[in-house]
């Protein structure tokens, strides 16, 4: 079965994700996917930042999707009550049934920081042998509320760069973190968290659902 899905999310970089979740669907059983994560300030008038305004939008442009994943991090308010904002942003627009929450906690940064030694490819130093000593246990990584520097203070650490070096390194953050979501393994030790199991239990229970009702 084919499938078709957009992406909106909190920043450039995690639109990066299109890639994870079209093989995410690949691995419940669909056979061709496409994803999109369309630039909302494209759009006249402008899109607001509230999940049913960028809601509003996409489906304005994008009516006939068979699904809509909407990233927001956990951040402070917990996962339970993002899922909620999420649900109650699609009441008359949308059912509840095209959306599938992505909801990192924290932030997406977590899941980036899951894997060692492809920190240390993409920082450029994928033969650097050393434990990340900056990088704690899996089991405590959802514990931490800024992961962002986190992720950054792991790529330099990984680098082994030092001086005008490393400061023009910090200066490709960006590129890097887009770069490590993109990459991001389906199968990789990332399922040792917590949120990135929710998340693909959701992705499970949609693609259970939309391949069913092709059977029927």
């Amino acid at each position: 079965m084919k499938i078709n899905f957009i992406l909106t999310g909190e920043g450039s970089s995690d639109l990066r994700l299109v890639e994870h979740i079209e093989n995410s669907l690949i691995l419940e059983g669909f056979s061709e996917v496409r994803g999109e994560a369309p630039d909302l300030g494209m759009f006249k008038p402008k899109t607001g930042r509230a999940v049913r305004e960028k809601l509003n939008t996409l489906l304005k442009y994008y009516p006939n999707v068979d699904a809509i994943f909407i990233h927001r991090d956990a951040d402070n308010a917990g996962r339970d009550a993002r899922e909620q904002e999420i649900f109650s942003a699609t009441d008359g627009i949308v059912g509840i049934d095209r959306v599938v929450p992505i909801i990192p906690v924290s932030m997406l940064e977590t899941w980036l920081l899951t894997d060692s030694e492809e920190l240390k490819r993409v920082a450029g130093n994928s033969g650097y042998r050393n434990k990340l000593q900056s990088v704690p246990p899996i089991r405590q990584l959802e514990s931490i509320a800024d992961t962002k520097q986190l992720l950054l203070d792991a790529l330099c650490e990984a680098s082994q760069t030092q001086g005008g070096r490393l400061k023009r390194f910090k200066g490709r953050f960006s590129e890097m973190r887009a770069r490590l979501t993109f990459d991001l393994d389906p199968g990789g030790s990332v399922n040792n968290l917590s949120s990135y199991k929710y998340f693909r239990e959701k992705v499970r229970e949609f693609s259970q659902t939309k391949l069913a009702g092709t059977n029927e």
